[in-house]
């Protein structure tokens, strides 16, 4: 499918998560099929600026995972500007800006989500991002910032900017992620009044959900974020609901756990192989991944939550896999 000038092979997308989509992570969901596009984690580009080392980690071998998107949030435009620069020597697919984060911090820096409440610092950074960006430019957003009355604004603005296409997650910043507030009726207003594609996030944790998302808003693509947590295969359970109608029901029992572990273990061992400088020993990086992965892969299997409390208290890799291994 299309999004945009980019050709992908399919229209889902893994969505761009701190401490979540790892390129360990992005390499674990794609061993179980394929996925259109995937996403870095947000990059603060005043970091970017003064201490571009630093985020050396989070770009390391990102040629390999093409296509792959690069989110930015910031919202000065000079550091805006550097970050383009100091990326153009890498090979990726996207340069997304986000104007979603709901975080303190990013409220309190007046970057991420604060930016749907000041649309000409908005438009500044985009202009910037369109004219220097030799990759497509993409835009996150929520509903608004306190509310979702602001939609027709909104939609005139996005029409505007010069962007290929546009993510929306259905929530305003002010309702963060919680469950009640998801409004998929705005989501489907705001399709129906952009005129470029529109990914659509937010709540998409299982294939028949995803069916009714597409079917209702008549986006043209899904981003999926917290229901790949330990569900790496939900893209491929998407993808064959969509295509053939297959309901995949996902195993969740200690055998599987297992397997998935060791495959996402791979992953790990795949992406620090190489000369990488990473800020902890490679020992301590592969520890936290694994750590966070079995919690997560653990959930609804018999016990799970003993596991997770006995997980959450380990300190070593040796711990970590004395643990695996007395699983059965």
């Amino acid at each position: 499918m299309k999004l945009g000038t980019l050709l992908l092979a399919n229209n889902l997308v893994l969505a761009p998560m701190l401490q979540v989509s790892t390129s360990p992570f992005r390499r674990f969901c794609r061993k179980f099929g394929e996925i259109g596009l995937v996403s870095v984690p947000m990059l603060y580009t005043k970091r970017l600026e003064n201490s571009p080392n630093t985020v050396l980690m989070d770009l390391h071998k990102i040629e390999e995972e093409r296509p792959i998107s690069v989110q930015l949030i910031g919202s000065n435009v000079n550091a805006l500007k550097s970050s383009i620069d100091f990326l153009e020597s890498y090979k990726f697919d996207v340069l997304d800006i986000n104007a979603c984060c709901p975080s303190k911090r990013a409220i309190k820096a007046q970057e991420g989500g604060y930016l749907l409440k000041d649309l000409d610092k908005l438009k500044e950074l985009l202009d910037v991002a369109v004219k220097h960006s030799s990759r497509p430019v993409s835009l996150k957003i929520r509903l608004g910032f306190n509310n979702s009355n602001d939609i027709d604004k909104l939609t005139n603005f996005i029409n505007n900017s010069g962007i290929e296409f546009l993510t929306v997650h259905g929530r305003t910043v002010r309702d963060r992620f919680k469950d009640s507030t998801f409004n998929i009726d705005a989501i489907k207003k705001i399709k129906s009044l952009v005129k470029i594609p529109v990914v659509g996030n937010g709540n998409i944790l299982n294939p028949k959900i995803a069916r009714e998302f597409l079917e209702f808003t008549k986006v043209d693509a899904l981003m999926i974020g917290r229901g790949s947590m330990g569900n790496p295969e939900i893209f491929n359970q998407i993808h064959q609901y969509l295509k053939k109608g297959l309901e995949l029901i996902p195993k969740n029992n200690v055998k599987k756990m297992k397997e998935l572990i060791k495959l996402f273990e791979h992953c790990v061992n795949e992406y620090l192989d190489g000369n990488l400088e990473i800020p902890c020993s490679t020992e301590k990086y592969k520890f936290m991944e694994l750590k966070r992965n079995l919690i997560w892969l653990s959930k609804s299997i018999q016990g799970s939550t003993d596991l997770r409390i006995k997980i959450s208290k380990i300190k070593t890799l040796k711990e970590l896999e004395q643990i695996i291994d007395s699983l059965n």
